[in-house]
């Protein structure tokens, strides 16, 4: 069974956050963890959404947690996330 996860970020600016989300790539590999998608609201600049491969999730939900308590991994940009693990059915 294949294991991804949603994100959902409610940002101050779109492009400033994908720059830093960029930065923190070698972090996500590190937690087993490949973007397989980005994209962001047709209609605002304040909403970013990634769709992750997910390898090892107690890894990722480390990965999640570090992020949460980071904020210069997304530039201080992120003012609330959510995160959901899914899987093909």
């Amino acid at each position: 069974m294949t294991m991804q996860m949603i994100c959902h970020y409610e940002v101050t600016d779109f492009a400033t956050w994908q720059t830093a989300f960029s930065a923190d790539d070698e972090a996500r590999r590190d937690a087993g963890l490949g973007v397989l998608q980005i994209w962001r609201d047709a209609d605002s600049t304040t909403h970013a959404f990634v769709l992750l491969s997910v390898n090892d999730r107690p890894r990722a939900e480390q990965w999640i947690t570090r992020s949460n308590a980071l904020s210069s991994d997304d530039a201080s940009t992120v003012t609330h996330a959510s995160h959901f693990f899914i899987e093909t059915a």
